[in-house]
C-alpha cells in the first residue's frame, strides 16, 4: 500500500497561460545561421562534419557519446561554418555548437522518405525512433528508443498531454493542430512495446481540447483519455502513472508495466515513422511579461532565441532590467542572455522584468514546503542538513528521491530557495553513492 502523489493549485496570475494563446502560432522555418548544440545531458557529442561542408536538412552532423549514444541531424540545408563556438545552452552554461548557414534551399537528405508503415517491426520501428534522434520532449531530453527496449510487453502506453508549468502551451497548440499525427504515433508506439491499450492523460481544465480529442478517437477503443485534477506537479511521470494504475514504482514505468512519453515525442514519432523525419523542428513558447506579444511559434532546432524574439514583436516596452527562464518558471533554468539556442530540450523560454522579493532566510516552521512536496520529504530538514554538511542525515532524510519541482520554494512564507539547495543535498548522495 502506497500514498499516491498530491499537488497544489498554483493560482494563474494574471493569466500566465492565456497570453500565449490569444494569438495563433507563428511559423519561424528560415534562420539565417542554426546552432546545433554539442552537448545534450551533460553528454558530450562529437562532430561528423567539418567547416566548409554543405549538409542537408536531415543530414547527421553529430552523434552524442556515451550509453544513450543518438545522432543529431542538421535543420536546414547549407554551410558549416564553425564547429565549437561557444553560444549560451538551455541547461544555464556555454556549449560548443556547429553553426551552419542557411542556404533557404531545404534541400532534405536523401534518408527522408517514407516507410512501408504496414510492414514495419517493432523492431524496426525502435530503430527509426533511434535513427531519427527522437528524444523526451517534456524536457528531459532521454533517448526515447530506449523506453521501447523492454523486456516483455508492457500492459500500456500512456501519453503525457498535462503540461502543468505555469505560462507554457507548446503541447496544448501542438496538439491541438496535429491530433490526428498524435493518436498514429500513439499506436507506433503501442506496435513497438506491444502494449494493447493507451490513455491520453490530460488536466481536467482544457475543455475544448478533450473534447476534440474524445471526438477524434470514436473509432479508436485502444485509446481513451484519462482527465488529471488541475494540480502542479500533475505532470510528474510518477504521479501518472500512479494516479492511473494505482501502482508504484521505483525507477521506471516499465516496472509496472507502463511506457510513458510526452505528446510532442508521440507526434515527432510519428513523423520519423512515417516520413523518416529526423527531430529537426519544434513548437515552443515564447511568453512572459517581458515579451511584447507573447506566443507559441514553430522553429528550427538551432535557432538563437534572440532572432525568435525579433521575429515575434520584440520585447515589451519600458522594460529596465528582464532576466530569461528556459524551460518552466517552477523547474526551468536562468539564462543570461537571449543568444541562447533553441535544443532539442527546450520547450519554452519565459522573459520577465527583474524584481527586487524580500527574503526573510529565517524558517518559521510553518511545515508548508512538507504539506507541498509531492515525494514526501522534509526539505527544510534536508537544507538545515546540507548547509551542517551531514551526509548521513541528509541520507536519512532521502534527499535522493527529490524531483526538483520546485514547490518548497514557491510555498516558503519566507521566499527560502529550498529546491536549489535540496538538489544540492541530492547531488551529494548521489555522488558518495
Amino acid at each position: 500500500m502506497f500514498i499516491k502523489s498530491s499537488g497544489i493549485h498554483i493560482s494563474e496570475h494574471k493569466g500566465n497561460k492565456e497570453m500565449s494563446l490569444q494569438n495563433p502560432h507563428v511559423d519561424f522555418l528560415n534562420p539565417e545561421y542554426v546552432y546545433i548544440p554539442l552537448m545534450e545531458q551533460n553528454a558530450p557529442c562529437e562532430p561528423t562534419v567539418k567547416v566548409g561542408d554543405l549538409v542537408k536538412v536531415g543530414q547527421v552532423v553529430a552523434n552524442k557519446t556515451g550509453m544513450f549514444g543518438l545522432p543529431i541531424h542538421s535543420s536546414v540545408s547549407g554551410e558549416v561554418i564553425s564547429v565549437n563556438q561557444k553560444m549560451w545552452h538551455s541547461c544555464g552554461k556555454m556549449v560548443p555548437n556547429i553553426q551552419i548557414k542557411n542556404d533557404f534551399k531545404e534541400t532534405k537528405d536523401e534518408s527522408i522518405r517514407p516507410n512501408p508503415v504496414s510492414e514495419l517491426t517493432k523492431e524496426q520501428i525502435i530503430e527509426i525512433v533511434k535513427q531519427n534522434g527522437i528524444v523526451g520532449l517534456g524536457g528531459s531530453g532521454f533517448p526515447t528508443y530506449f523506453k521501447y527496449k523492454v523486456k516483455n510487453p508492457m500492459d500500456l502506453v500512456i501519453i503525457n498531454a498535462a503540461e502543468c508549468e505555469p505560462y507554457i502551451t507548446a503541447d496544448y497548440t501542438l496538439i491541438k493542430e496535429h491530433v490526428d499525427q498524435l493518436i498514429n504515433g500513439i499506436k507506433y508506439i503501442m506496435r513497438a512495446v506491444e502494449a494493447p491499450k493507451a490513455i491520453i492523460a490530460i488536466k481536467e481544465d482544457k475543455k475544448s481540447l478533450i473534447q476534440k480529442m474524445k471526438i477524434a478517437l470514436e473509432n479508436e477503443p485502444a485509446i481513451t483519455v484519462y482527465e488529471l485534477k488541475n494540480v502542479y506537479p500533475a505532470g510528474w511521470e510518477k504521479y501518472i502513472v500512479q494516479h492511473i494504475t494505482g501502482k508504484n514504482y521505483k525507477s521506471l514505468p516499465s516496472e509496472v508495466g507502463v511506457v510513458l512519453n510526452n505528446a510532442a515525442t508521440a507526434i515527432a514519432v510519428c513523423r520519423a515513422v512515417e516520413e523518416n523525419m529526423p527531430l529537426i523542428e519544434k513548437m515552443i513558447t515564447v511568453t512572459g511579461e517581458g515579451i511584447k506579444n507573447p506566443l507559441n511559434v514553430y522553429v528550427k532546432i538551432g535557432t538563437k532565441m534572440s532572432d525568435i524574439i525579433a521575429k515575434i514583436g520584440g520585447y515589451a516596452e519600458n522594460l529596465k532590467e528582464i532576466f530569461f527562464i528556459a524551460g518552466g518558471p517552477m523547474t526551468g533554468k536562468s539564462v543570461f542572455s537571449d543568444e541562447m539556442i533553441v535544443n532539442r530540450c527546450l520547450s519554452s523560454v519565459v522573459v520577465m522584468p527583474k524584481a527586487i522579493r524580500e527574503i526573510n532566510p529565517a524558517c518559521m516552521g510553518c511545515g508548508k514546503c512538507c504539506e507541498a512536496c509531492p515525494v514526501f520529504l522534509s526539505p527544510i530538514q534536508i537544507k538545515e542538513a546540507f548547509d551542517a554538511n551531514d551526509l548521513e542525515s541528509m541520507k536519512a532524510l532521502k534527499a535522493n528521491l527529490c524531483m526538483a519541482c520546485g514547490l518548497c520554494s514557491y510555498v516558503c512564507p519566507s521566499r527560502i530557495e529550498l529546491t536549489d539547495v535540496v538538489c544540492k543535498a541530492k547531488a551529494e548522495v548521489l555522488k558518495k553513492r
